[in-house]
């Protein structure tokens, strides 16, 4: 009987550690996953920004477009930074974070410019925040390697 119980409680314990160790690789492919889509939504983002910026010099309508663009990469940085990243990742999601903050202050200063009908959309093409978001790519290669 002593025995039978031994084996239940070590079949448990193997049960249990087998469970956490599969959802610490859930864990990890769910965040380099989202990572990498984060990433690559920046991306686009920073290629579609240059083109608004140069539409918007003809066409007034495209600043709305624009406005509409920097509020939704607003919106994904602060669900981004709002994710829980395994420990070993922990560093990477600090350099995006920290890269994160930085898109969004430059954003605001955008969307404040656009509010006062002030924005200089010419500089806007060749705004700082596009080379951060260039640099956050560099960051995708340590991401994939985190899904494997």
């Amino acid at each position: 009987m002593k025995r039978k119980l031994a084996f239940i409680v070590l079949l448990a314990a193997l049960l249990a550690t087998g469970c956490s160790m599969l959802e610490q690789v859930n864990t990890t492919l769910n965040y380099a996953t989202e990572a990498t889509d984060f990433v690559n939504d920046a991306n686009r983002f920073a290629e579609q920004v240059p083109v608004l910026a140069e539409q918007a010099l003809t066409n007034p309508e495209t600043i709305d477009r624009l406005q509409t663009e920097f509020q939704s990469m607003k919106e994904e940085i602060a669900a981004f930074n709002a994710l829980q990243a395994p420990a070993f990742a922990e560093d990477v999601h600090a350099q995006l974070v920290e890269y994160n903050d930085t898109i969004r202050e430059q954003i605001d200063g955008y969307l404040q410019q656009i509010d006062q009908n002030v924005i200089d959309l010419e500089q806007l093409a060749n705004a700082p925040m596009l080379e951060t978001i260039r640099n956050m790519a560099g960051l995708l290669q340590q991401i994939e390697q985190l899904g494997q």
